[in-house]
């Protein structure tokens, strides 16, 4: 049914633009290109514009421009460049007829560099300049501009980067690449590594960056010299907004909500005052005075009675209808120039959002092994999840940069970003382990999330001839993520004769809190140099360059109980049924009833360093139509852990490990051009990933929502990859491409998320498989369609197929049978529909998404005799339509309103398992079971920019 019903919205979609496209005169197109007028040598980056409109664009790497969509009439095209006269050509544009073959000449102003109007910079925020630029690459790359997310309802990077080819996203935050998880990829933002907010990972949270204030994004595919080699689905670049192109003011406001969330009531304990700024003040944090381990054996009873009432004993939960989102932005853009021609920009973001979801009716369980004899499941927990939150997002972005004598640039960056999130889950249904048992938790979280990312980089040509040029770079990054109150309370009943809620109580030690806190410097600097240099005929490019990093980690976590051993059974009878909010007032809590005790296994807690330092050599060598860009890099990383392994709170007994590489890695990028629109790229290199902190720490985190709790492995070793890339480009006109590709990637030593056992329970823990093998074929087209006569419609597809394997240690305690890797889907599609009319002022987009079934959760093997009956199955994530609808229209120069629907078909997030078993007559047998299953809901927003 929906099949039919998402085949109409898409035909009327197009069919409806169509019929506004053939309304709307178009205007004409004009081409050329710009030259040196003295050398007759291409001028790449110049800015060609028709004067007083928004109609403009940059010379590509040949010099050539192209400018669509011009007014009727009379018109001026002006073009500049920095250290060169401007040059104005008077045009008529006649209604559909275009002019081709428009030849600009520019001479240069070593004098009067004052006079230019606007000296540019190579814009990088555009789909033109950044698929020039993916076109000149010498790497396999894929990418997003600024230009695109601003057709889109993307609010933030994790739904932005899902636009690109064979990219998705896990949790909303974390991207996979080419079916690889997250651990496979490296982001870095402006030249620096991104700052890490998770515990469980190095991983960087898409979702900490608002989408605003990203200027491009490009998935690098295949190694080369100068990037870091610690990935294998991609290395993600990500430029934050830097230099504005002329002065503006812009103010936004948004407002919307969700169709699980608006009209039901949201249920969340209070919070504090300044939790709508996204952290919070000294409501939740441990109370003043507390020691660094609390000890009650032994302790004055008056010193633990203080203790216990001195924390946040506030349990209430308030129910209210919530809210519409709300979001606020400012942006200010300010360029000029001094009287000695030094160029100034200047960017300043400041972004705020305020946000509700509810998702209620969430299934949730965990199984056992299949009954073959019954045929049915064996469920452990079969329980039904209601979950509330309140998201904050505070961001600001401030940006400076200098252009100075055309030579040399300068850029001082702040990023800023802060995330709180106040969340109440509520859980009910079965538990059978160790009896049968009905269960109502609740667990309370606040979370805030902080970073910030510093940067001060230069630019500098070294010659007059440009051939020869230094960039160097250093930063600092800070991220900070605290639990600081994370409550845990659990209410059972025995279920011998059915369930009597009348008769859930408070179990010894079932109320806990848990006070969590990470945070992380990182210290980085780096020079590149990049020259020219003649050898024989060949015009060869060589680089080279050191890049150093000094990272630190401070992880602290501490776990609390409320202990009631001290009540009479008389009180008992009465406490253990009370609600919480009276549970936890003074007239209980004291050192002879309940007492709150600390029960924090020191090992949890740890501090690291990593140091690592990496150098390149590189060489492109242009031979007629191939070029060839090899190189070698050099990378040192060093990572030292240190934990107290003392159980004792009076004793203190630190233990450390070191881990320490060296790598020699070389890589080949091979391209063959058989005309300007038509290139093969082949690309061979080696690439790694490392262990990281939190992965190699003996650290245990009990994970709510997984029901389970998630170790590490000081056993880890490194993993190797290879990597193969063959891919065809073709470029029909500016702005469109049309590519296909396939890949090949062998690891050693893999590092996989698992399940194994730990003497009766089950935990997630870290181990190297033996070797897995990554294979796939990627599909991408951006085309306009006005060959279809559909003016102003243009076409973006990607596609991904994709088949992995594991194979493991036989020996090992992990299970042993050969499956995909964890986090693959083998297949991702991505697909939009664009209409752009500049003259209405009119721009929409139709968006559709979609995975194929991948791994989200590891199983476990229980036979050394390949019974399959006997084996806990892999959980996977079933594929789900996604289709997003925006559409906006501009109101003169100032006023512009945006409207859409997100997740339009609104399916259910399905987890499933798969398990099998031989039945009576030998034949195997396979059965599903719904491990999680919810409906996520529809968003529909409508917002509105003023432009000044």
């Amino acid at each position: 049914m929906y099949k039919s019903g998402l085949l109409a919205v898409v035909l009327g979609f197009v069919f409806s633009i169509h019929a506004l496209g053939i309304t709307a005169s178009a205007g004409s197109l004009i081409t050329g290109e710009v030259r040196d007028k003295k050398s007759g040598e291409a001028i790449i980056g110049a800015t060609v514009q028709i004067e007083n409109s928004s109609v403009a664009t940059a010379t590509d790497l040949d010099g050539k421009f192209s400018l669509k969509n011009i007014p009727i009439g009379k018109q001026t095209i002006v073009c500049r460049y920095l250290s060169y006269k401007t040059v104005r050509v008077p045009v008529n544009v006649k209604q559909g007829e275009s002019i081709a073959g428009l030849e600009i000449e520019m001479e240069e102003d070593g004098v009067a560099l004052n006079e230019v109007v606007v000296s540019t910079y190579r814009r990088n925020d555009t789909e033109m300049s950044l698929l020039e630029g993916m076109k000149a690459q010498v790497q396999v790359a894929s990418g997003i501009s600024s230009q695109q997310i601003a057709k889109t309802l993307d609010r933030d990077a994790s739904e932005v980067v899902k636009r690109v080819p064979g990219i998705s996203v896990i949790d909303d935050r974390f991207v996979v690449v080419r079916g690889l998880s997250q651990r496979y990829n490296n982001v870095w933002i402006n030249g620096n590594s991104s700052p890490s907010l998770e515990s469980d990972s190095r991983a960087f949270s898409f979702d900490m960056l608002p989408s605003s204030q990203i200027e491009n994004m490009i998935i690098y595919k295949s190694p080369a010299p100068e990037i870091p080699a610690d990935f294998a689905g991609g290395f993600i670049r990500i430029s934050t907004k830097s230099l504005p192109l002329r002065n503006s003011i812009q103010i936004g406001y948004t407002t919307g909500f969700n169709t699980n969330t608006q009209f039901v009531k949201t249920r969340l304990n209070p919070g504090n005052t300044t939790d709508w700024l996204g952290f919070d003040l000294n409501k939740r944090p441990l109370p003043n005075g507390m020691p660094s381990h609390m000890d009650v054996t032994g302790s004055n009873p008056a010193e633990v009675t203080r203790l216990t009432r001195s924390f946040n004993n506030d349990w209430r939960v308030k129910s209210y209808y919530p809210i519409p989102d709300q979001r606020l932005s400012l942006t200010i853009n300010r360029r000029f120039e001094t009287e000695g021609g030094t160029d100034i920009g200047m960017t300043t973001y400041i972004n705020y959002s305020n946000t509700y979801k509810t998702i209620q009716n969430i299934t949730n369980a965990r199984f056992g092994i299949y009954s073959s004899d019954a045929d049915k499941p064996v469920y452990l927990n079969d329980y039904v999840d209601n979950q509330y939150s309140n998201d904050v997002r505070l961001g600001a972005m401030h940006n400076w940069a200098f252009i100075f004598d055309g030579k040399n640039k300068l850029e001082f960056r702040n990023l800023f970003n802060m995330l709180g999130k106040n969340r109440l889950t509520e859980r009910s249904g079965e538990r059978n382990v160790s009896g049968l048992t009905y269960r109502e938790e609740t667990e309370m979280l606040y979370q805030s999330r902080l970073s910030y990312l510093g940067q001060l980089t230069g630019n500098h040509f070294l010659d007059e001839k440009k051939l020869h040029s230094l960039a160097w770079n250093m930063g600092y990054s800070y991220a900070y993520r605290t639990e600081p109150d994370r409550r845990i309370v659990v209410n059972q009943a025995g279920m011998s004769d059915g369930v009597d809620v009348s008769q859930l109580k408070v179990g010894n030690e079932s109320i806990k809190r848990y006070f969590q806190s990470l945070s992380d410097h990182v210290f980085s600097g780096s020079v590149d140099y990049k020259g020219t240099v003649p050898m024989g005929e060949i015009l060869s490019t060589v680089k080279g360059g050191l890049i150093s990093e000094y990272r630190t980690r401070n992880y602290a976590p501490r776990e609390f109980i409320y202990r009631y051993e001290n009540l009479s059974l008389e009180e008992r009878a009465y406490y253990l049924y009370l609600p919480y909010e009276e549970m936890m007032s003074e007239d209980w809590l004291s050192a002879d009833k309940v007492f709150i005790d600390e029960i924090t296994d020191k090992k949890n807690a740890y501090e690291a360093y990593n140091i690592y330092g990496a150098g390149y050599g590189a060489i492109e060598l242009p031979m007629g139509k191939f070029n060839v860009y090899a190189g070698l890099r050099l990378e040192y990383n060093r990572l030292r852990m240190k934990w107290d392994k003392s159980q004792s709170a009076s004793q203190v007994l630190m233990t450390s490990r070191n881990y320490t590489d060296l790598d020699l890695l070389p890589s080949v990028n091979a391209t063959y051009n058989f005309d300007e629109r038509n290139l093969l790229r082949l690309a061979y290199g080696r690439s790694l990933n490392r262990a990281e902190f939190r992965e190699v720490s003996p650290a245990v985190y009990y994970d709510f929502d997984l029901f389970n709790e998630i170790g590490g492995n000081e056993n880890l070793k490194t993993c190797k990859i290879d990597n193969l890339d063959f891919r065809y480009e073709f470029y029909p006109q500016r702005g469109e491409v049309i590519s296909l590709g396939i890949f090949y990637k062998y690891f050693k030593n893999p590092i996989e998320w698992t399940f194994i056992d730990m003497g009766g329970s089950l935990r997630y823990n870290y181990e190297n498989a033996l070797s897995a093998q990554s294979f796939g074929a990627e599909i991408e087209i951006r085309k306009s369609l006005d060959f279809l006569g559909m003016r102003g419609l243009s076409l973006l597809l990607n596609a991904t197929l994709i088949k992995s394997r594991v194979r493991f240690d036989e020996s090992g305690i992990v299970r042993t049978e050969d499956r995909e890797m964890q986090g693959q889907s083998p297949y991702i599609v991505n697909a939009g529909l664009y209409y752009q009319n500049e003259r209405w002022g009119l721009m929409s987009s139709l968006l559709y998404n979609r995975l194929g079934k991948r791994i989200i959760g590891i199983g476990k093997s229980n036979s050394t005799t390949n019974d399959v009956s006997v084996n806990i199955p892999d959980t996977y994530e079933l594929p789900r339509n996604s289709l997003d609808f925006t559409v906006s229209k501009k109101f003169g120069k100032l006023v512009e309103l945006k409207a859409g629907v997100k997740d339009i078909i609104g399916e259910k997030v399905v987890y499933k398992q798969y398990p099998q078993f031989y039945d009576a007559e030998g034949k195997l047998q396979k059965r599903e079971q719904t491990t999680k299953s919810y409906k996520p809901g529809r968003s529909v927003s409508v917002g509105i920019t003023f432009s000044f």
